[in-house]
């Protein structure tokens, strides 16, 4: 019988920043504050901020532990995974500091080397550099990441790919629907997706969607999702968006184009969306990876992938893409030709996939508390004290 499944063993208390995202639910494969799995590993519950909103985790408390030592109580290890660009570089330095002061092991998953979300990317890199290089451990999604960690900070990362964003229950129906509709029938209108959310800085329009919208095959419709309280607030002269807003005021003018506003989505909505696209044009401006390919995988939903980051790299399979910096109508037709012609989307092995990352993370978790219990010389299950 190996340590990790001793009934001897400890379980070890994972404080993941945060535990309450779709990833951190598939990835580690626990459901927060329940039972410890086989491996002995249980996740913290995200602590509640406000009671009228019991599912928001941001921002996260015990990114503060340098200033509340106490937000760390209870845990054996500490996991980063995003949520921290609130933060100066400064104070995420001291929070590793903290988190050592505690001799808690630290395990940083680099999502976004660049902020997808940022339009400056040297804070956020700033930020993660100190993460970085005061982890125990490192973890990353792409062979391509792992090496610009390397490079930046001289740090080796161990590659865990991303897993399904939703659940199968949620995203399955969806996906065979699309499938059915593949099925030989009377030719029609296909249509194509564009989410732009909130605006963000990241995120591309008026540079982008004229252009795709020229690019649209005979037969093909532009759908622009867009949520409408960010719309309203971008129609304000002076507004960061507000040429997004008129360039989506202009497109909604076409025929083969609508711009369809709407309020926050459940996931089920969203997938229902998504799910009566053909293909779905991401419109990232910047980033290093990004979960709307994986929703796209869950959904089966061909993507059109900016050549940003490591975004066709995740993806791993031959898809449409092209250049957010010069979204050329000759390059958009060809991707969306590729996304609207190609074979289905491959459907993925949920449960292996998420058995897979779920043990890896597992794994790493043990490997890095007995690391740092090696470095004080006691025994790994007897770190902490049980509380």
């Amino acid at each position: 019988m190996t340590p990790s499944t001793s009934p001897t063993t400890a379980p070890l208390r994972v404080r993941s920043i945060p535990a309450g995202h779709d990833y951190v639910r598939h990835a580690v494969g626990l459901a927060t504050g329940g039972p410890p799995d086989p491996a002995g590993i249980v996740v913290l519950a995200d602590p509640l901020l406000d009671p009228a909103e019991p599912s928001r985790w941001w921002p996260h408390p015990a990114l503060e532990a340098a200033d509340r030592p106490e937000v760390l109580d209870g845990a054996d290890l500490v996991h980063v995974h995003f949520g921290y660009e609130h933060r100066s570089p400064a104070q995420v330095a001291e929070f590793v500091a903290a988190v050592r002061r505690r001799g808690l092991p630290l395990v940083v998953t680099v999502h976004d080397l660049t902020n997808p979300h940022e339009a400056d990317p040297a804070a956020h890199l700033d930020r993660t550099g100190h993460l970085v290089r005061g982890a125990d451990a490192v973890v990353t999604l792409t062979t391509g990441a792992a090496d610009e960690i390397r490079r930046r900070w001289g740090v080796d990362s161990r590659v865990i790919p991303h897993p399904r964003l939703m659940p199968v229950e949620v995203t399955e129906p969806y996906r065979l629907s699309r499938l059915d509709q593949r099925a030989p029938r009377p030719p029609e209108r296909r249509t194509v997706g564009v989410v732009l959310g909130s605006l963000r800085a990241g995120v591309a329009a008026e540079g982008l969607l004229p252009q795709l919208a020229d690019a649209l095959p005979a037969g093909a419709d532009l759908v622009v999702m867009v949520r409408s309280d960010a719309l309203a607030a971008a129609h304000a002269p002076g507004h960061a968006r507000h040429e997004a807003a008129l360039a989506l005021d202009t497109l909604a003018e076409r025929p083969d184009v609508e711009v369809r506003s709407h309020d926050l989505l459940t996931d089920d909505e969203l997938c229902r969306a998504l799910a009566g696209f053909d293909a779905l044009v991401l419109p990232h401006r910047h980033g290093t990876h990004s979960g709307w390919l994986e929703l796209c995988r869950d959904l089966g939903l061909p993507p059109v992938i900016p050549r940003v980051g490591y975004l066709v790299e995740q993806w791993g399979s031959p898809a449409g893409s092209y250049d957010p910096a010069d979204p050329t109508v000759t390059e958009l037709r060809r991707g969306l030709s590729t996304a609207l012609g190609g074979p289905p989307v491959p459907a993925r092995a949920a449960d292996a996939e998420d058995g897979a990352v779920a043990a890896a993370h597992a794994a790493l978790y043990r490997a890095a508390r007995a690391a740092v219990a090696s470095r004080r010389g006691v025994d790994s299950d007897h770190v902490f004290p049980r509380d």
